[in-house]
């Protein structure tokens, strides 16, 4: 994966191809991101989980669910880009820079996981 000089995951392709081959492997994926400005986040990303009783909000067993610690959690559809809004909407972020950025990240693994 790609990484700042302080050894911070990054966005790039290799980190989206890299993640995206982790999760279709049947891996769960944590990784310590920067939006390489000011921000920090540990990021779990899950992907075909096991799912028992009825899921609501719009959750699926096949979404790409995305955990930030200690922010919040959403699992998103892997059929198209998702918006920045709509991102820092279900994650509880807001609308900055880091969300902008991490929007980057998620629609760069989902465009690897739809290939």
């Amino acid at each position: 994966m790609e990484k700042d000089k302080y050894g911070e995951v990054i966005n790039g392709e290799k980190t989206y191809k890299e993640i995206a081959y982790l999760l279709k492997s049947g891996h769960s994926v944590i990784i310590g991101w920067t939006d390489e400005e000011y921000t920090h986040y540990d990021i779990l990303f899950t992907l075909n989980v096991v799912k028992e009783g009825t899921l609501q909000g719009g959750l699926r067993w096949n979404d790409l669910f995305v955990s930030i610690m200690k922010k919040g959690s959403f699992g998103f559809l892997i059929d198209s880009k998702k918006d920045s809004g709509y991102i820092g909407e279900k994650l509880g972020l807001g609308n900055n820079i880091t969300t902008e950025k991490l929007t980057e990240l998620i629609n760069g693994i989902i465009e690897h996981l739809k290939i």
